[in-house]
């Protein structure tokens, strides 16, 4: 036991072992569907849950790989997709934050008195697995603790909602996932037949454009933008690093660096920092879990997954149903208008296609403006 126990503390190990264990779970079908990758979540949340952890910077790092590897594959499709839908992101990206932040704000009501106001508000933030609204909250709160609690609670399973969510609603309402994006396919060669066939194969693999586009990511989540009282805003590391990537794939090259790279080698640094990332979430949540069960019963729970269901399947029947927008694109604007990077890993594993990334791209920018409202308003009325 000493020797399993001096193995489990190495981090490198852990981290593995958790991601292996979690392909072989992720494989477990039941009628037909399956966790995937995403089955590193539930491992690692298991696993976590007997006190074994990792330093948070494993998960920036693995992170930060991923959202770059998405944003130079999804790319040459994110322009396409927000001109075709981007009123309509617009529209999603709000009416899923808010009814996020109004699902949480009855509960709140509900159950006020059995927590403390600021740790259930901070639980949107959770829900909705937004870095940028913690940031928001923290900031409304000076800093209150109550809000990272509340954050730290729901957010493994907002993860576990979203994670589900993209898994399941294919069965649920009877999408074709393989028919959706033989519409997606068919849509792009209408709308751009001659960019299709004269494509150039993808060129050798960059790391020097892949590091830039790390550097530029940085830089460009940094910057800060004043919303008056409401305070300021900023994309976040792993957020501006989405956007640069989206932005700087879109172009042959920049400079000396080349932006059009092996889709196989991007495919393949994705798939393992996804892995990494999502076992490191469950690893790192899963004493917290123990503790709210603990300290606060299933409350700060029903409210991070009510809130996030609520702006889940607002953002389906919307998009879906209203504005008929392919299932494939809805997934990762749904994703997208959370600020969920884990909800958008899921999605590309649940449809086997970088495609979902475009989506998230269109509706990302405009939900993180609305969660900072939303947080805010929620941390005023409950002040």
């Amino acid at each position: 036991m000493d020797f399993l126990d001096s193995l489990l503390k190495n981090h490198l190990f852990l981290m593995s072992l958790t991601v292996a264990l979690g392909i072989f779970v992720g494989k477990i079908s039941v009628r037909g569907i399956n966790l995937g990758i995403s089955g590193a979540l539930f491992v690692g949340l298991f696993i976590g849950a007997w006190g074994y952890t990792v330093p948070n910077d494993y998960f920036t790092w693995n992170l930060m790989f991923f959202v770059v590897a998405v944003g130079l594959l999804a790319a040459e499709d994110t322009a396409r997709v927000v001109k075709r839908y981007g009123f309509r992101f617009i529209l999603l990206s709000v009416a899923v934050t808010g009814m996020g932040a109004l699902a949480t704000l009855i509960m709140g009501i509900l159950f006020a008195g059995e927590a403390s106001p600021h740790m259930i508000a901070g639980t949107y933030t959770g829900a909705l697995t937004s870095s940028p609204g913690l940031g928001a909250a923290l900031e409304a709160t000076g800093g209150n603790p109550d809000v990272t609690i509340g954050y730290s609670v729901a957010y493994p399973f907002g993860v576990m909602a979203v994670v589900l969510f993209v898994q399941l609603i294919p069965a649920i309402f009877g999408i074709d996932v393989a028919k959706e994006k033989e519409k997606l396919a068919a849509e792009k060669k209408t709308l751009s037949p001659a960019e299709e066939n004269k494509r150039p194969e993808s060129p050798a693999f960059s790391l020097l454009s892949f590091v830039f586009c790390i550097l530029g990511g940085t830089i460009l989540g940094r910057v800060s933008v004043p919303l008056g009282g409401l305070g300021s805003i900023a994309l976040g590391t792993t957020g501006g690093a989405l956007l640069f990537a989206l932005g700087a794939g879109s172009f042959e090259r920049i400079g000396p660096f080349p932006m059009r790279m092996d889709k196989k080698v991007l495919s393949a640094i994705r798939s393992i920092s996804l892995g990494f990332f999502l076992a490191i979430v469950g690893l790192n949540a899963g004493g917290g879990v123990v503790k709210a069960f603990l300290e606060h019963g299933v409350l700060l729970m029903a409210v991070g997954i009510g809130a996030a269901l609520a702006a889940e399947m607002t953002g389906f029947f919307l998009g879906y149903y209203l504005w008929k927008i392919n299932w494939i694109i809805l997934a990762g604007a749904i994703c997208g208008a959370m600020t969920s990077t884990p909800g958008l890993g899921a999605a590309i594993d649940a449809t086997g296609t970088d495609e979902v990334s475009a989506g998230y791209g269109g509706a990302y920018p405009v939900a993180i403006v609305c969660m900072v409202l939303f947080t805010t308003m929620l941390h005023s009325f409950f002040h």
